[in-house]
């Protein structure tokens, strides 16, 4: 059964049973890999929670301020930390993030934090206009 929170960390959810177990359904379906598909996957979570009645939206994030040294090499590599670019779910005050892996290996999987916890992580937080990433 995934963790829904990471160790070490104290944030206790709010979420309830049913958008935990659409969250697992979907973390099911992800193999290891997790670099560079946080934008699927995180649409396709949106997608289910959405569709089950919660009030879910997918943000993009840029400008990493915690340190990751432990980082997919090929994140390292292409940027710094204060360039790359995530997407993660938020339902209420929850923030999911099914692809955390990539820059935090170790972190728990899917990792659920608040939003001020994420907010403090990142330089920039908005709501993508979807249907710019979608083909039409």
């Amino acid at each position: 059964m995934p963790n829904l929170r990471a160790p070490r960390f104290a944030y206790i959810s709010a979420m309830g049973r049913p958008a935990r177990e659409i969250i697992r359904r979907r973390a099911a379906k992800l193999g290891a890999e997790s670099y560079n598909l946080c934008h699927e996957t995180s649409f396709k979570l949106m997608d289910d929670l959405q569709t089950d009645g919660f009030d879910a939206q997918m943000l993009r994030c840029s400008g990493l301020k915690t340190d990751a040294p432990d980082a997919d090499a090929r994140w390292i590599q292409l940027a710094p930390q204060s360039l790359w670019i995530h997407f993660v779910v938020r339902v209420g005050e929850d923030i999911i993030d099914m692809t955390r892996r990539q820059f935090f290996p170790y972190s728990g999987f899917p990792f659920v934090q608040s939003y001020s916890a994420f907010e403090a992580e990142w330089t920039k937080i908005i709501v993508p206009e979807l249907r710019s990433y979608m083909a039409v």
